[in-house]
Formats: C-alpha cells, sequence, structure tokens
C-alpha cells in the first residue's frame, strides 16, 4: 500500500469482513461511479448507499486507524483480527470466521502468473 496518510475502509459485499483499501484504489472505484450515468435507474440510491458505508479513514501519527463502531460490529470484530492480504486490498477477519487456511497451490500459482504475462 505505500504510505498512505489514510486509507479507506468498507463492508465486503459478500463476506463478513472489512475490506481497507488504499486511496489509488479508492480513486478507481470512484472514477468508475463518475463514469456511470447518476439518472441511470437506481444510481441515485447505489450511490448514497456506497457513500454511507464507506470510510475514509486518517492515520494517526503511529500509523493507527480507528474504524466506526458500526462497521466493527458488522464484521464482528474485537480485540483480536485477522488480517488477509490482497492484491488491491486487506481484509479484516474475526478470527473464527476467516477462511480455513488455504494450501499453497504452485502449480496454480505458476498458471496465474503466466496468464498474468509474469
Amino acid at each position: 500500500m505505500g504510505h498512505p496518510t489514510h486509507l479507506f475502509v468498507m463492508p465486503d459485499s459478500r463476506e463478513k469482513c472489512l475490506n481497507i483499501l488504499p486511496p489509488a484504489e479508492m480513486a478507481v472505484l470512484i472514477e468508475k461511479l463518475r463514469q456511470t450515468s447518476f439518472f441511470k435507474a437506481g444510481m441515485g440510491n447505489a450511490l448514497t448507499r456506497f457513500g454511507e458505508q464507506c470510510e475514509d479513514l486518517t492515520l494517526d501519527g503511529q500509523g493507527r486507524i480507528r474504524i466506526k463502531d458500526a462497521l466493527l460490529e458488522f464484521a464482528e470484530l474485537d480485540a483480536m483480527v485477522a488480517m488477509i492480504g490482497g492484491v488491491n486490498r486487506i481484509q479484516l477477519w474475526t478470527p473464527r470466521l476467516k477462511p480455513e487456511k488455504i494450501q499453497v497451490d504452485q502449480a496454480g500459482l505458476a498458471t496465474a502468473l503466466e496468464e498474468l504475462g509474469w
């Protein structure tokens, strides 16, 4: 994520976890929203729902963030948090709900990297 001064947090739309996004990734999402017609049926409601679920968090002097209680309650987060990194986000899970440990699949990873041109 580099060294951002702020991050964005939002609930996952499919899992009971929170996604932390760097500013660059949120900028991509916002640009997609800007390219969509505001007057398209349901777009106003979709923009409102998206906006009210996202939180812009400023990192304090020690690099910490404070996530609002409503989001913590959604993901059932308390004293223990499991962090799972992704390509464009970090997911925060309560340990009892996080996905099972994924086995290393070198062949599958090699195939995926080849498809990505690596």
